[in-house]
Protein backbone atom coordinates (compact mmCIF):
# COMPACT_ATOMS: atom_id res chain seq x y z
CA UNK A 1 0.00 0.00 0.00
CA UNK A 2 1.59 3.17 -1.04
CA UNK A 3 0.45 6.31 1.45
CA UNK A 4 -0.89 9.33 0.09
CA UNK A 5 -0.98 12.87 1.67
CA UNK A 6 -3.64 11.95 3.93
CA UNK A 7 -2.52 9.19 5.06
CA UNK A 8 0.87 10.51 6.71
CA UNK A 9 -1.18 13.52 8.23
CA UNK A 10 -3.15 10.86 9.70
CA UNK A 11 -0.14 9.00 11.09
CA UNK A 12 2.06 12.21 11.98
CA UNK A 13 -1.13 13.18 14.27
CA UNK A 14 -1.08 10.06 16.31
CA UNK A 15 1.96 9.86 16.68
CA UNK A 16 1.54 13.14 18.45
CA UNK A 17 -1.38 11.61 20.14
CA UNK A 18 -2.66 8.79 19.05
CA UNK A 19 -5.72 9.05 21.90
CA UNK A 20 -7.09 12.17 19.88
CA UNK A 21 -10.87 12.05 19.51
CA UNK A 22 -12.24 10.82 15.58
CA UNK A 23 -13.93 14.30 15.05
CA UNK A 24 -10.74 16.44 16.38
CA UNK A 25 -8.11 14.29 14.15
CA UNK A 26 -10.85 14.86 11.05
CA UNK A 27 -10.60 18.57 11.84
CA UNK A 28 -6.56 18.66 11.98
CA UNK A 29 -6.48 16.47 8.71
CA UNK A 30 -9.50 18.44 6.88
CA UNK A 31 -11.17 15.15 6.18
CA UNK A 32 -14.56 13.80 7.56
CA UNK A 33 -14.98 11.75 10.22
CA UNK A 34 -16.19 8.66 8.26
CA UNK A 35 -13.22 9.16 5.75
CA UNK A 36 -10.75 9.13 8.77
CA UNK A 37 -12.20 6.48 10.30
CA UNK A 38 -11.86 4.02 7.07
CA UNK A 39 -8.27 5.75 6.78
CA UNK A 40 -7.55 4.09 10.20
CA UNK A 41 -8.75 0.57 9.48
CA UNK A 42 -7.66 0.51 6.14
CA UNK A 43 -3.59 1.63 7.81
CA UNK A 44 -4.08 -0.90 10.30
CA UNK A 45 -5.70 -3.95 7.88
CA UNK A 46 -2.26 -3.80 5.65
CA UNK A 47 -0.62 -3.38 9.17
CA UNK A 48 1.20 -0.45 8.60
CA UNK A 49 -0.40 0.90 11.79
CA UNK A 50 0.88 -1.40 14.43
CA UNK A 51 -0.48 -0.22 17.66
CA UNK A 52 -1.69 3.49 19.10
CA UNK A 53 -0.45 2.71 22.71
CA UNK A 54 0.68 5.27 25.86
CA UNK A 55 3.72 5.68 26.79
CA UNK A 56 3.95 5.39 30.77
CA UNK A 57 6.39 6.71 33.47
CA UNK A 58 6.66 3.46 35.32
CA UNK A 59 9.24 4.51 37.54
CA UNK A 60 7.10 6.70 39.37
CA UNK A 61 5.36 3.04 40.40
CA UNK A 62 9.01 2.22 41.76
CA UNK A 63 10.32 0.33 38.97
CA UNK A 64 14.06 0.23 37.38
CA UNK A 65 14.15 -0.37 33.78
CA UNK A 66 17.48 -3.11 32.59
CA UNK A 67 18.40 -3.14 28.98
CA UNK A 68 20.17 -5.63 27.57
CA UNK A 69 21.85 -6.18 24.56
CA UNK A 70 23.15 -9.83 23.31
CA UNK A 71 25.18 -10.46 20.61
CA UNK A 72 25.05 -14.14 19.92
CA UNK A 73 26.87 -17.22 18.45
CA UNK A 74 25.88 -20.81 17.45
CA UNK A 75 22.34 -19.42 17.11
CA UNK A 76 19.45 -21.57 14.56
CA UNK A 77 16.73 -19.65 13.23
CA UNK A 78 14.77 -22.18 15.41
CA UNK A 79 17.13 -21.28 18.79
CA UNK A 80 16.30 -17.80 18.20
CA UNK A 81 12.36 -18.10 18.03
CA UNK A 82 12.29 -20.55 21.33
CA UNK A 83 14.50 -17.73 23.11
CA UNK A 84 11.92 -15.20 22.34
CA UNK A 85 9.55 -17.20 23.57
CA UNK A 86 10.54 -18.11 26.64
CA UNK A 87 11.29 -14.10 26.88
CA UNK A 88 7.82 -13.86 26.93
CA UNK A 89 6.77 -15.35 29.23
CA UNK A 90 8.86 -13.47 31.46
CA UNK A 91 6.41 -11.21 32.60
CA UNK A 92 8.87 -8.61 34.00
CA UNK A 93 10.23 -8.72 30.65
CA UNK A 94 8.58 -5.68 29.00
CA UNK A 95 9.94 -5.40 25.03
CA UNK A 96 12.10 -7.32 23.23
CA UNK A 97 14.59 -5.96 19.85
CA UNK A 98 15.20 -7.93 16.78
CA UNK A 99 18.43 -6.12 15.86
CA UNK A 100 21.50 -6.28 13.43
CA UNK A 101 24.66 -4.38 13.28
CA UNK A 102 27.01 -4.39 16.39
CA UNK A 103 24.11 -6.45 18.47
CA UNK A 104 21.84 -8.88 17.55
CA UNK A 105 18.80 -8.26 19.98
CA UNK A 106 17.92 -6.11 23.15
CA UNK A 107 15.21 -7.19 25.52
CA UNK A 108 14.24 -4.35 28.13
CA UNK A 109 13.19 -5.88 32.05
CA UNK A 110 11.43 -3.99 34.58
CA UNK A 111 12.08 -4.68 38.14
CA UNK A 112 11.58 -3.41 41.86
CA UNK A 113 14.75 -5.02 43.25
CA UNK A 114 17.91 -5.71 41.63
CA UNK A 115 17.79 -9.43 43.10
CA UNK A 116 15.17 -9.68 40.50
CA UNK A 117 16.96 -9.38 37.88
CA UNK A 118 19.25 -11.21 38.70
CA UNK A 119 16.85 -14.03 38.87
CA UNK A 120 15.97 -13.31 35.58
CA UNK A 121 19.65 -13.24 34.17
CA UNK A 122 20.54 -16.90 36.46
CA UNK A 123 17.54 -18.66 34.34
CA UNK A 124 18.57 -16.98 30.97
CA UNK A 125 22.17 -17.98 31.40
CA UNK A 126 21.50 -21.12 32.56
CA UNK A 127 19.40 -21.75 29.89
CA UNK A 128 21.94 -20.07 26.85
CA UNK A 129 25.08 -18.64 28.55
CA UNK A 130 27.25 -20.70 25.67
CA UNK A 131 24.80 -19.53 22.58
CA UNK A 132 26.11 -15.82 24.12
CA UNK A 133 28.92 -14.23 22.71
CA UNK A 134 28.45 -10.96 24.22
CA UNK A 135 26.21 -8.84 25.88
CA UNK A 136 25.83 -5.53 27.82
CA UNK A 137 23.61 -4.52 30.52
CA UNK A 138 22.63 -0.85 31.37
CA UNK A 139 20.15 0.88 33.20
CA UNK A 140 17.80 3.44 31.80
CA UNK A 141 17.61 6.91 33.97
CA UNK A 142 15.69 9.24 31.63
CA UNK A 143 14.46 8.32 28.75
CA UNK A 144 13.01 11.39 26.33
CA UNK A 145 10.59 10.40 23.63
CA UNK A 146 9.29 12.65 20.44
CA UNK A 147 6.60 12.97 18.51
CA UNK A 148 7.51 11.53 14.47
CA UNK A 149 7.63 14.01 11.95
CA UNK A 150 9.68 12.11 8.99
CA UNK A 151 6.39 11.38 6.98
CA UNK A 152 5.95 15.48 6.48
CA UNK A 153 8.32 18.21 5.00
CA UNK A 154 5.92 20.70 6.88
CA UNK A 155 5.22 19.13 10.18
CA UNK A 156 7.47 21.06 13.09
CA UNK A 157 5.28 20.83 15.89
CA UNK A 158 7.95 18.40 18.30
CA UNK A 159 7.00 17.44 21.71
CA UNK A 160 8.99 16.45 24.20
CA UNK A 161 7.51 12.88 26.82
CA UNK A 162 10.02 12.32 29.21
CA UNK A 163 10.18 9.33 31.52
CA UNK A 164 12.42 7.83 34.25
CA UNK A 165 12.15 10.64 36.91
CA UNK A 166 12.01 8.20 39.71
CA UNK A 167 9.62 10.64 41.69
CA UNK A 168 7.24 7.94 43.31
CA UNK A 169 3.46 8.37 43.69
CA UNK A 170 0.86 6.53 45.52
CA UNK A 171 -0.98 3.80 43.54
CA UNK A 172 -2.65 0.51 43.62
CA UNK A 173 -3.21 -3.10 41.50
CA UNK A 174 -5.88 -0.81 39.49
CA UNK A 175 -3.58 1.87 38.26
CA UNK A 176 -1.47 -0.34 37.05
CA UNK A 177 -4.01 -3.10 35.19
CA UNK A 178 -5.18 -0.01 33.38
CA UNK A 179 -1.88 0.68 32.47
CA UNK A 180 -1.44 -2.25 30.84
CA UNK A 181 -4.52 -3.01 29.18
CA UNK A 182 -5.41 0.59 28.20
CA UNK A 183 -1.98 0.77 27.22
CA UNK A 184 -2.35 -2.31 24.24
CA UNK A 185 -4.79 0.18 22.27
CA UNK A 186 -5.55 3.51 23.03
CA UNK A 187 -8.11 4.30 21.02
CA UNK A 188 -10.63 0.77 22.35
CA UNK A 189 -13.91 1.76 24.59
CA UNK A 190 -13.69 2.43 27.66
CA UNK A 191 -15.97 -0.12 28.74
CA UNK A 192 -13.34 -2.88 27.24
CA UNK A 193 -10.86 -1.74 29.56
CA UNK A 194 -13.52 -1.71 32.60
CA UNK A 195 -14.56 -5.70 31.69
CA UNK A 196 -10.91 -6.77 31.73
CA UNK A 197 -9.71 -4.90 34.77
CA UNK A 198 -12.81 -5.93 36.93
CA UNK A 199 -14.64 -1.38 37.50
CA UNK A 200 -16.69 0.61 36.26
CA UNK A 201 -16.09 2.57 33.36
CA UNK A 202 -16.33 6.06 35.66
CA UNK A 203 -13.38 4.27 37.60
CA UNK A 204 -11.48 3.81 34.21
CA UNK A 205 -12.31 7.32 32.87
CA UNK A 206 -11.51 8.93 36.42
CA UNK A 207 -8.05 6.78 36.81
CA UNK A 208 -6.67 7.75 33.48
CA UNK A 209 -6.90 11.21 34.02
CA UNK A 210 -5.44 11.08 37.49
CA UNK A 211 -2.44 8.88 35.56
CA UNK A 212 -2.23 11.87 32.96
CA UNK A 213 -1.81 14.82 35.74
CA UNK A 214 0.40 12.97 37.45
CA UNK A 215 2.45 12.18 34.49
CA UNK A 216 2.41 8.26 34.60
CA UNK A 217 1.00 8.33 31.21
CA UNK A 218 3.18 10.81 29.47
CA UNK A 219 2.09 10.58 26.17
CA UNK A 220 0.32 8.99 23.20
CA UNK A 221 2.44 7.35 20.45
CA UNK A 222 1.63 4.92 17.79
CA UNK A 223 4.01 2.24 16.09
CA UNK A 224 4.53 0.87 12.51
CA UNK A 225 5.45 -1.07 10.27
CA UNK A 226 8.24 0.93 8.98
CA UNK A 227 9.99 -1.53 6.25
CA UNK A 228 5.82 -1.31 4.46
CA UNK A 229 6.47 2.66 3.47
CA UNK A 230 10.25 2.49 2.62
CA UNK A 231 12.09 3.38 6.26
CA UNK A 232 13.89 2.14 8.30
CA UNK A 233 14.69 2.33 12.02
CA UNK A 234 18.11 2.10 13.62
CA UNK A 235 19.16 3.05 16.90
CA UNK A 236 22.88 5.12 17.10
CA UNK A 237 24.87 5.25 20.45
CA UNK A 238 27.01 8.24 20.49
CA UNK A 239 30.42 7.94 22.59
CA UNK A 240 31.69 11.72 23.24
CA UNK A 241 35.29 13.36 24.44
CA UNK A 242 33.16 15.58 26.15
CA UNK A 243 29.91 16.31 28.05
CA UNK A 244 30.26 20.15 27.68
CA UNK A 245 28.02 20.41 24.57
CA UNK A 246 25.54 18.05 25.77
CA UNK A 247 22.16 20.10 26.12
CA UNK A 248 23.36 21.52 22.31
CA UNK A 249 23.34 17.99 20.86
CA UNK A 250 19.81 16.75 22.82
CA UNK A 251 18.53 20.23 21.47
CA UNK A 252 20.01 19.22 17.74
CA UNK A 253 18.67 16.04 17.74
CA UNK A 254 15.33 16.66 19.26
CA UNK A 255 14.75 19.06 16.68
CA UNK A 256 15.93 17.10 13.82
CA UNK A 257 12.89 15.29 11.86
CA UNK A 258 14.39 11.82 11.71
CA UNK A 259 15.26 11.17 15.54
CA UNK A 260 12.42 10.58 17.86
CA UNK A 261 14.14 9.28 21.24
CA UNK A 262 17.20 10.03 23.50
CA UNK A 263 17.98 7.77 26.20
CA UNK A 264 19.84 8.15 29.21
CA UNK A 265 21.57 5.35 31.10
CA UNK A 266 24.20 4.11 33.32
CA UNK A 267 25.95 1.80 31.33
CA UNK A 268 25.35 2.73 28.23
CA UNK A 269 26.71 5.37 25.78
CA UNK A 270 27.15 8.43 26.62
CA UNK A 271 24.09 9.42 24.30
CA UNK A 272 21.71 6.43 23.12
CA UNK A 273 19.47 7.31 20.14
CA UNK A 274 16.25 6.22 18.14
CA UNK A 275 16.27 7.35 14.13
CA UNK A 276 13.85 6.52 11.42
CA UNK A 277 15.39 7.15 8.02
CA UNK A 278 14.84 5.86 3.94
CA UNK A 279 17.98 3.62 4.48
CA UNK A 280 21.54 2.94 5.41
CA UNK A 281 22.88 6.20 2.97
CA UNK A 282 20.79 8.69 4.35
CA UNK A 283 21.25 7.80 7.94
CA UNK A 284 25.36 7.64 7.53
CA UNK A 285 24.62 11.31 6.41
CA UNK A 286 22.96 12.35 8.92
CA UNK A 287 25.29 11.45 11.23
CA UNK A 288 28.02 13.08 8.90
CA UNK A 289 26.72 16.20 9.64
CA UNK A 290 26.47 15.55 13.57
CA UNK A 291 30.42 14.58 14.06
CA UNK A 292 30.95 17.89 11.68
CA UNK A 293 28.54 19.71 13.77
CA UNK A 294 29.81 18.43 17.03
CA UNK A 295 33.65 17.34 16.09
CA UNK A 296 34.84 18.78 19.05
CA UNK A 297 33.43 16.35 21.62
CA UNK A 298 31.75 13.44 19.37
CA UNK A 299 34.05 10.56 19.74
CA UNK A 300 32.78 7.68 17.76
CA UNK A 301 29.31 6.41 17.13
CA UNK A 302 27.80 2.73 16.65
CA UNK A 303 24.56 2.44 14.55
CA UNK A 304 22.39 -0.91 14.20
CA UNK A 305 19.13 -1.51 13.10
CA UNK A 306 15.79 -2.68 13.99
CA UNK A 307 14.02 -6.15 12.14
CA UNK A 308 11.37 -6.66 14.81
CA UNK A 309 9.70 -6.47 18.12
CA UNK A 310 8.20 -10.14 19.16
CA UNK A 311 7.01 -8.49 22.07
CA UNK A 312 6.40 -4.34 22.78
CA UNK A 313 4.71 -3.10 25.58
CA UNK A 314 3.55 0.36 27.02
CA UNK A 315 6.71 1.47 28.17
CA UNK A 316 8.59 4.17 26.63
CA UNK A 317 12.11 2.19 25.12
Amino acid sequence: MKLDLIDKKILTELDLNSAIPLNKLAKKVNKSPETVSYRIKRLKDNNILLRTHLIADMSKFGYTTFRVYIKWQYMTAKDKKDFYNFLQNIPEIWTIAQLHGVWDMAFFVGIKQSKDFKRIWDQIEALYKEKIAEYKIAIYSLIHNFNKTFLLEDFSHKIQRSSGEQKLIPYDEIDEKIIHTYGKDVRQPLHEIAKEVGVSIETVRKRIKKLEIERVIVGYKIDMDLSKIGYQGYRVDFYLNSTKRNKEIFEYLKNNKYFYQINESIGGADIETEVIVKNLVKLLEELEKITKLFKDVVRYYVHYGYTGFPALSVIAD
